[in-house]
């Protein structure tokens, strides 16, 4: 019931908005909606085995190698 007192609520909001502001709503929803794929992504990727294998003691040996490229 909650979700939908949130949802009703701003239905009577965006119904008084002009149209530009209604475009500012959208972009904030999308941003919303992507930051948070994007989150879920970031939270899969730096958990997989491959990045924390990247991460191990044994690969620190590249960090010699490569210093003047990353300086």
């Amino acid at each position: 019931m909650q979700v939908l007192g949130t949802k009703q609520k701003l239905e009577e909001i965006i119904s008084v908005l002009p149209e530009s502001k209604l475009k500012a709503v959208i972009d904030f929803a999308c941003y919303l909606r992507d930051r948070e794929e994007a989150e879920e992504l970031f939270r899969m990727q730096t958990g997989s085995k491959a990045y924390l294998d990247w991460l191990s003691p044994e690969n620190d040996i590249y960090d010699e190698v490569f210093k003047d490229e990353i300086e």
